[in-house]
């Protein structure tokens, strides 16, 4: 396992997810962020679907290079994934959408600065110990 001391968490808003390349290992396992060419994140992946799915619903948003879809955000859509997930919180559809399938990408609902704002008040809402 990749310790992750070498991530710089406050610059995480400073890094487009735009301008960022995703990677997986060999086994699936890991997925890694590079900019530029630097590594500046990764999570593991055999844990849980939670970042492959934000970096799902990341890649969907129609004005990609906005300051909020950043990496800092990226990570805190990761969280409210797991915690919705872990935690049978049932925002589902505030999520994904109300017309997403469970599979195809092509149903999502692209997500807006709004939605994003209003998963995490939910969640948070629903789950006082939340953690994102």
């Amino acid at each position: 396992m990749t310790k992750a001391n070498y991530i710089d968490w406050e610059n995480l808003k400073n890094i487009p997810f735009f301008l960022c390349q995703v990677v997986e290992d060999e086994q699936n396992q890991e997925i890694v962020l590079y900019y530029f060419g630097e590594r500046v994140f990764h999570d593991y992946d055999h844990v849980g679907h939670y970042m492959r799915s934000a970096i799902v619903l990341f890649r969907q948003i129609r004005n990609r290079t906005a300051d909020w879809v950043n990496l800092r955000n990226l990570w805190t859509l990761r969280n409210c994934i797991r915690e919705n997930y872990n935690h049978g919180i049932g925002v589902d559809a505030l999520i994904y959408g109300e017309n997403y399938d469970g599979e195809n990408p092509e149903t999502l609902t692209p997500l807006t600065k709004q939605r994003f704002e209003l998963i995490i008040k939910r969640i948070k809402e629903k789950d006082e110990y939340a953690t994102i």
